[in-house]
């Protein structure tokens, strides 16, 4: 029995021995178990009532679309999601308009991160209207970063891909959301959600659609700048039939998502960043029911129900399609 014990005492102590080896000389893990896609990557991420959205493109190069509301949870959230990827600098930071559910956590994510270029809405001329939008317009200027001011001539040009803004036209043009804002001492909320640029990214034959806030009237002005910029848009390899992911505007409230807009992209898939049992009753069942009419085997995804919605696009166009939230 001594025996026994005294050898069961030995491989007590190889074994913690060879433990404590392995251990020092392991790699440490990684702090995230996010399976990083080498491709292009679209991220809704879940941030409740209101869009933050993490774009990666196959060249090394990010955008950020919008911060969410002002939430130290969520500020938190959207900082450890772009870490998880490696982050350490945003190339394109796209604010689509002042409201604070856009715009809450940016001066914490332009303080965490390099920015390369911040795509904002001229909105200068009632800037002290908007508490959030003016603290990070003032937190861009104290960084000095680089600053576009969004329009429908905006564009970039990447490794197999396009970005290109569809709206709004720019200051001084007809039917510029420019104008109406400015003509105001006090812009309405629709004005303001009318500065939202609709976006359009394509990456190897796959197409999307980013819209923020922006109501009918900017679906309007994305419909006709199609036609009277056809060139310049067809130069782009812009086309709006079809499109494979629509972010629905405006959380799907019913001032925007109209069927002239609806019946064009005809969205094989739509995603709605909402939260949960939010006082506005959105989305909207009109909207609902103009995305059916638009496309009867359309796919829909909510934050609110999926979590964070991420879609990834290989080089040859294959796309998988990733939720937080498994669905029974």
């Amino acid at each position: 029995m001594l025996h026994k014990r005294k050898i069961f005492l030995r491989l007590t102590v190889l074994i913690l021995i060879a433990l404590f080896l392995f251990g020092c000389t392991s790699p440490v893990p990684n702090k995230s178990s996010r399976k990083i896609f080498d491709g292009f990557s679209v991220h809704y991420l879940d941030v409740g009532e209101g869009d933050a959205i993490f774009i990666r493109f196959p060249d090394d190069k990010n955008m950020l679309i919008d911060s969410g509301e002002k939430d130290e949870d969520l500020s938190k959230f959207i900082i450890g999601f772009l870490d998880d990827y490696g982050v350490e600098k945003i190339d394109y930071f796209v604010l689509t308009h002042p409201d604070s559910d856009h715009t809450g956590n940016a001066v914490d994510i332009i303080d965490e991160f390099e920015i390369g270029t911040a795509y904002l809405p001229d909105m200068r001329i009632h800037i002290n209207l908007y508490e959030s939008y003016s603290k990070v317009y003032n937190k861009i200027n104290e960084k000095q970063i680089t600053v576009e001011y969004s329009d429908c001539f905006d564009h970039i040009i990447g490794q197999n891909y396009v970005v290109a803004f569809l709206s709004p036209n720019a200051p001084g043009t007809t039917d510029s959301s420019y104008t109406d804002f400015n003509a105001t001492q006090s812009p309405s909320a629709t004005q303001s959600n009318a500065m939202s640029p609709i976006i359009y990214i394509e990456y190897s034959g796959v197409r999307f659609i980013f819209t923020g806030d922006a109501p009918i009237s900017q679906e309007t002005v994305v419909l006709n700048n199609v036609k009277v910029f056809s060139e310049y848009y067809a130069e782009l390899g812009v086309n709006l039939e079809n499109i494979d992911f629509l972010k629905v505007s405006h959380h799907g409230s019913n001032d925007a998502s109209g069927n002239d807009f609806l019946s064009v992209l005809k969205p094989k898939n739509a995603i709605i960043s909402v939260g949960g049992d939010n006082i506005y009753g959105h989305p909207n069942v009109d909207v609902l029911a103009r995305l059916f009419n638009a496309n009867q085997n359309y796919n829909l995804y909510r934050t609110d129900v999926h979590g964070t919605i991420s879609v990834e696009v290989d080089k040859n166009g294959n796309t998988k399609i990733i939720t937080d939230k498994s669905i029974n």
